[in-house]
């Protein structure tokens, strides 16, 4: 299937860098719009109907969070992916609630940013290593007892998933769980959407959050 993108960005230099990289390094992908704000964002997806959007989180005129906010009250359920020079909660939180498929800092490698547009591709969620590590730190030091139903949905998961939770929980990706478990990648995001379903997760977030406060990580 052929992947057309919107890029947002306000800085022009950085979108047409970014567009460039896409192109080159990927196949079967289209880059259909250049927006510098989500105001101009909105207007440009009305008229391309992009698969996924590569969105900035901090622009003027409209942000990238209040852009996808926009996109979910009128039913547009594109794929966004949100980049940023900052690794905000807030705003990190705010985008996956928002149904944002990944967070990356805007310091991504080409070489990173190809892999990760084609884990999309696969229906994975992305969270770069550096929100990653910010978000289990953060659920370290905020957590709290957890209730007895949480403690009771782990009995759903069977040991292999528990033992892939935890990992999640330590904030290793699915290359890293599938390295230190001999498993295949593909092996590991059946297991790590099983997980999702069983919990009713909506994303790697939450997972992170779950596995820390259910004291599968120390």
């Amino acid at each position: 299937m052929m992947l057309r993108i919107v890029i947002v960005d306000d800085q022009r230099m950085f979108r047409e860098n970014l567009k460039t990289v896409i192109e080159l390094s990927m196949e079967d992908t289209e880059v259909v719009g250049l927006a510098a704000n989500g105001a101009q964002a909105l207007e440009i997806i009305h008229e391309t109907s992009p698969n996924l959007v590569i969105m900035d989180v901090n622009m003027p005129v409209m942000n990238g969070v209040e852009c996808v906010r926009a996109l979910r009250s009128e039913g547009n359920e594109v794929m966004v992916l949100m980049l940023t020079m900052f690794d905000d909660e807030e705003f990190m939180i705010d985008s996956l609630e928002l149904g944002a498929v990944g967070y990356l800092l805007k310091d991504t490698s080409p070489e990173h940013f190809a892999r990760a547009l084609k884990s999309l591709q696969s229906g994975c969620t992305l969270l770069s290593r550096q929100i990653t590590q910010k978000l289990v730190l953060d659920a370290k030091k905020n957590k709290v007892q957890l209730p007895d139903p949480i403690c009771e949905e782990l009995f759903r998961l069977s040991q292999r998933e528990f033992e892939i939770l935890r990992h999640i929980g330590l904030g290793k990706d699915n290359q890293e769980i599938s390295d230190a478990l001999h498993l295949s990648q593909g092996t590991v995001r059946n297991y790590v959407s099983s997980i999702y379903e069983k919990l009713s997760l909506k994303d790697r977030s939450q997972a992170i959050r779950f596995a820390i406060q259910a004291g599968l990580v120390k």
